[in-house]
């Protein structure tokens, strides 16, 4: 069977979505990566006469949200069946972009109706690439002539734009291409980001990780744009796998489990390959006792700050200091951290703050994580 990875391309209105969704499609094809897309139904709805304005926008999205999810279960189940090695499911918007047009409760109720809850949507994806409307630094560029369902001003472009990457904070993987570019730059930015995520042409992780003063928690969570996420994460060096981690994100049964295997090629620099794990595999090596070097658990507070992605830990042992940190594609990226962050020093060369080093030192080896 097929590894299925399920990557949603997003954005704000004139993002140029379209365009860097068959560019992302033929660059991977040409990669001898198998690509399925699923595309855009919002768009097919309000040209075929199905209209927010003629249906109401609860039945709207509500038929909207059905359509997507039979689409993209016949995609997955269409992928699982390919004979190859790697499938990348391509999807034009995710479920949950319709959470940027209705209220909560218009939200929940439909995803009630179908079984499913907000953050096992959000955690299904394997990565979101959002592209920033040209509204928001690329204003000559805004138009609404290249889609007859488009009628937004740029005003709200702007506010739709916000709304729609509000929803995807707290996702596993997230990028942002501004317009701080052309628009070939940005669809070369893109498929940087896209490469590196899948590994190509290794499976690189490089962070930057920064030491801060404990944060006001009350404003993290007026964010709009953050999102809270539990996480609890084992470190196991067993005879059969050698050294690894099993991280559980989330909580009950919306939570997801990931196995992470990683070699260290320099402090800054890491080879990353991760695969989703039941629930039951993460339990059954929680139980190899004898073979967990270290159990901890934080909170993650994921922020998107401009056009950056952050994640900010904040850990129970800690009540004066936490960590943020930067996922990059060179080492030589330029970054900057949120201004409301307090910095004290960056971290990312100093073992003792790395996560095993923290699990070992903070963490309860006698008391196993459910």
């Amino acid at each position: 069977m097929a590894e299925v990875i399920k990557i949603v391309l997003t954005g704000g209105p004139c993002a140029g979505k379209t365009t860097a969704l068959k560019y992302v499609s033929e660059q991977l094809c040409s990669l001898g990566i198998k690509v399925i897309t699923v595309e855009e139904q919002a768009t097919k709805l309000i040209l075929s006469g199905k209209t927010p304005q003629n249906m109401g926008s609860y039945e709207f999205h509500k038929l909207l949200f059905e359509h997507e999810l039979k689409l993209e279960s016949d995609a997955l189940k269409k992928a699982e069946k390919m004979n190859c090695e790697k499938v990348v499911v391509l999807f034009d918007r995710g479920l949950l972009d319709n959470r940027a047009y209705v209220t909560q409760e218009e939200f929940n109720r439909y995803l009630s109706l179908n079984g499913v809850s907000e953050d096992q949507i959000r955690n299904s994806y394997n990565a979101v690439f959002y592209m920033v409307t040209a509204a928001n630094g690329a204003e000559e560029y805004y138009s609404l002539e290249n889609n007859q369902a488009r009628s937004e001003t740029i005003d709200d472009a702007r506010m739709i734009d916000t709304n729609i990457i509000s929803v995807w904070a707290g996702t596993p993987h997230l990028r942002i291409i501004d317009n701080s570019t052309k628009f070939d730059e940005k669809l070369s930015r893109l498929m940087a980001e896209v490469k590196a995520f899948l590994g190509i042409p290794k499976p690189l992780e490089i962070e930057r990780k920064f030491l801060i003063k404990y944060p006001d928690i009350a404003f993290l969570n007026s964010l709009k744009c953050c999102r809270k996420i539990p996480i609890t994460q084992a470190y196991l060096t067993t005879p059969d796998e050698g050294y690894f981690r099993i991280r559980k994100r989330g909580e009950g049964s919306d939570a997801v489990y990931i196995k992470t295997v990683k070699k260290t090629i320099s402090d800054i620099k890491r080879i990353e390959i991760e695969n989703y794990i039941s629930k039951s595999e993460y339990n059954a090596y929680l139980e190899q006792t004898q073979y967990v070097t270290g159990i901890i658990s934080k909170d993650r507070y994921c922020i998107v700050d401009g056009s950056i992605y952050y994640e900010l830990d904040v850990y129970p042992f800690w009540d004066d200091k936490a960590t943020i940190e930067i996922e990059l594609i060179s080492e030589n990226q330029p970054y900057k951290l949120p201004a409301f962050v307090k910095l004290i020093r960056e971290v990312t060369f100093e073992r003792d703050y790395r996560n095993l080093a923290l699990a070992q030192k903070y963490g309860n080896l006698n008391k196993t994580p459910n």
